[in-house]
């Protein structure tokens, strides 16, 4: 049918306006099917909510979403991670392409290539994949989401954490009051802080009348180093202030609002800085290593960061303090305050772990427990002179 010169108009009801007057949407065609596809073009975006937008490259969509629904509502650290995530491996995988063009095949390949890597990095690659696509079928670019029955890859088992022997803790402690940097230890030793949180503790947040160390503020490096809010609102805590740690800290006390452990003119301690008074700490307690030759790094002259290797890192301390509460008896839920946990679980389940000193003890229990069972322990009854023989 050859169309007309001019189009078939209608219009269509599409709702009431704020002084309850009809809104109408017109639309035109040069034939009836042309008309008709017209109306159910209008029916689906204005009423139905049907209709699809046009689609999108996945880079500026992706990038628009991190702007739009994250950048403004996370912490620094967590814009670090979402900003590393996109750029080192989504935009580089899926950047120039159509977001509907991409297909779930394609995302399952590409979050399989996270496989034997650790939880957290499986995590953000298939959490912000799923976000970006859920967003996109939400903002009608999507009518089916792609992302949204993807499989998690097997990730690889977490180091296990062990508590230190007291060989081992009694060769931190010989530091705290002997090496330059020992106070830094001690700090950490003593309250099982974060390391970010030790670096961003003031003298002022010290009560000593009270004996306790007020937690509330952090360093964070993800944010250039800038000072910023706690890890979690349960993160601001008070610690007591044991009196070994009392000891080492008092002489040294400046005004209130100074750090205890400043880096230049007085800012917060630069990474560069804490990384190689951490690394000088572990080479004198023995725990670092000395890196090969032929795998050495250039930091500078003499820069230590690339001459040792450390065996643990500083989060080891507050392990060792979460393990040391429990050894001692300390209630799981005090400790769980003191470290700043969000939750019970958390204090149990992940830190909490058998020393050789509770596994010898526990031997010793079962050895008493079970003392009258064993065979050398029995007494054999005696025959009755009146019981019969067969």
């Amino acid at each position: 049918m050859p169309k007309r010169k001019t189009p078939y108009r209608s219009k269509i009801k599409i709702g009431v306006d704020a002084d309850g007057k009809d809104v109408f949407k017109y639309f035109q065609g040069y034939t009836k099917a042309e008309l008709d596809q017209a109306r159910k073009a209008i029916v689906a975006k204005y009423i139905t909510g049907d209709a699809l937008e046009a689609d999108r490259l996945f880079g500026d969509y992706a990038t628009e979403w991190y702007r739009v629904r994250k950048e403004p509502f996370v912490s620094a650290s967590t814009r670090n991670n979402y900003r590393s995530m996109l750029n080192k491996h989504l935009l580089p995988a899926f950047g120039d392409r159509n977001l509907r063009a991409i297909t779930a095949l394609e995302l399952q390949a590409f979050v399989n290539q996270f496989g034997g890597k650790s939880k957290s990095q499986i995590s953000s690659a298939l959490d912000t994949l799923q976000q970006i696509f859920a967003a996109a079928k939400a903002d009608h670019i999507l009518k089916v989401d792609p992302a949204a029955n993807l499989r998690r890859p097997q990730a690889k088992p977490p180091a296990e954490k062990r508590a230190f022997t007291e060989d081992e803790r009694a060769r931190l402690r010989q530091l705290f009051a002997t090496h330059p940097d020992g106070l830094y230890l001690a700090v950490m030793y003593y309250t099982g802080m974060r390391p970010g949180e030790v670096r961003g503790l003031q003298w002022g947040d010290i009560d000593w009348d009270a004996s306790l160390i007020h937690v509330v503020r952090d360093i964070d490096y993800a944010a250039g180093g800038a000072v910023g809010g706690l890890k979690t609102e349960k993160s601001q805590r008070y610690i007591p202030l044991a009196d070994a740690l009392r000891t080492l800290l008092y002489p040294a006390r400046q005004a209130p609002a100074a750090f205890v452990f400043p880096g230049k003119d007085g800012k917060p301690l630069a990474q560069a800085t804490a990384t190689r008074m951490w690394i000088r700490l572990m080479v004198a307690a023995g725990f670092a290593e000395e890196i090969p030759d032929d795998e050495k790094t250039c930091y500078g002259p003499g820069d230590i960061r690339g001459q040792y290797r450390p065996s643990i890192t500083p989060h080891a301390m507050r392990h060792n303090f979460i393990t040391m509460c429990w050894e001692q008896g300390v209630d799981i839920v005090l400790t769980m305050r003191m470290v700043g946990h969000t939750d019970y679980e958390t204090t149990r389940n992940i830190y909490t772990h058998l020393s050789a000193v509770q596994m010898e003890n526990a031997r010793a229990q079962l050895d008493s427990m079970f003392s009258a069972d064993s065979p050398s322990c029995r007494k054999v009854a005696s025959p009755s002179p009146h019981s019969q023989q067969t």
